[in-house]
């Protein structure tokens, strides 16, 4: 499997502030592309932070979740496709979400201070992931959200137009 050639689709649309599994992310753009496929069209959704591009999405308009993702990694490369949407989970302090996560890139929910050196490094005042409750959680976490409160699961790469 190789990533899209984006080269032979056309841009549809540009959504900023996105959402992610329905949680809106200041900075979070999605820039979706489409080309005809016979009876159907082809949808990839390229998702960039703060000028950087994170991760891309693809699969078949109407469909409800991600057929395939692919990360980009710190040095700038692109991932190994993998089914389905990306891993997306939540940094809580408090019982408060105040980051995303998406693979290794950290996503905070209040932009409100100066951007990361690096946008693939930590992000200044993103305390450490805990549940709800405040228990710590390791770093390579994949829970579900009825295992522990943690949110994880779909993206929704475009909302179908009527």
């Amino acid at each position: 499997m190789y990533l899209p050639d984006l080269s032979g689709f056309s841009p549809h649309r540009v959504v900023d502030d996105t959402d992610l599994d329905g949680v809106i992310v200041p900075g979070l753009r999605a820039t979706f592309h489409r080309r005809p496929a016979g009876d159907t069209i082809e949808s990839v959704g390229v998702y960039s932070f703060r000028g950087e591009e994170i991760f891309m999405a693809w699969g078949y308009v109407g469909e409800e979740h991600c057929r395939w993702t692919a990360l980009r990694g710190p040095d700038g490369t692109w991932g190994a496709p993998a089914p389905g949407c990306p891993p997306v989970g939540t940094y809580w302090d408090g019982g408060r979400a105040t980051a995303l996560t998406v693979g290794d890139h950290v996503l905070p929910m209040d932009l409100s201070g100066p951007p990361a050196a690096d946008p693939f490094g930590s992000v200044p005042d993103v305390p450490p992931p805990t549940t709800e409750d405040n228990q710590p959680m390791p770093r390579d976490w994949q829970v579900s959200a009825a295992d522990s409160g943690v949110h994880s699961g779909a993206l929704t790469p475009e909302v179908v137009d009527s």
